[in-house]
């Protein structure tokens, strides 16, 4: 009788652990950031954020992080505002959507404490197209359950290439601007806990 409550209680925790092994990962939105930065008027650079990032990392490696396109944060309450109306046209389109699909080995050779360069190629859905995006990355382990992935250097948005140059000429007549550019760097730093 011990023997077997023995060999069930090896089984519970072989099974426990193997589970956790291959358990997925899930954005913590508190310790995440996503950036990027406009340049107006040809000189002068401003940054600019999203307060609200949602997104996982399964078992077999897929990516999928989701970007509330209504928590656009530039530290001016009206230009928020028209961001989301005439750029990101939040109406129509809540949600910018990268996914892609990892190596399966790249988090499982990763101990805690270690660092590994990548580069993730995945699409990036945002304002009703789709295009294909690659990030230079740093994946961390932190401990066990917390993973670091930042950018190396930032990636760039082409507003042509997501219909969102009608937007930006809007911003820059309400501003009264010479010009904003086209082209956005990118770069965030996200943390996953499982």
């Amino acid at each position: 009788m011990r023997k077997s409550i023995l060999s069930l209680i090896t089984f519970f925790l072989c099974s426990v652990i193997s589970l956790s092994s291959f358990a997925g990962w899930h954005l913590d939105n508190k310790n995440s950031l996503l950036n990027f930065i406009s340049v107006k008027k040809g000189a002068i650079a401003e940054n600019h954020s999203f307060k609200t990032l949602e997104g996982s990392v399964d078992k077999n490696g897929q990516v999928n992080i989701s970007v509330d396109l209504t928590s656009v944060d530039t530290n001016i309450a009206i230009r928020d505002e028209r961001m989301k109306k005439f750029v990101f046209e939040t109406q129509q389109y809540t949600s910018a959507v990268f996914n892609a699909q990892l190596d399966k080995q790249l988090l499982a050779k990763l101990s805690a404490g270690d660092s590994k360069m990548a580069t993730i190629n995945g699409t990036l859905n945002f304002h009703g197209h789709s295009q294909e995006v690659n990030f230079d990355v740093t994946v961390s382990k932190l401990n066990k359950d917390t993973l670091l992935v930042t950018t190396l250097k930032p990636f760039f948005i082409k507003a042509d290439a997501y219909g969102i140059v009608a937007g930006i000429n809007k911003l820059k007549e309400l501003a009264s601007l010479p010009s904003i550019d086209y082209v956005v760097p990118v770069s965030f730093s996200v943390t996953f806990t499982r």
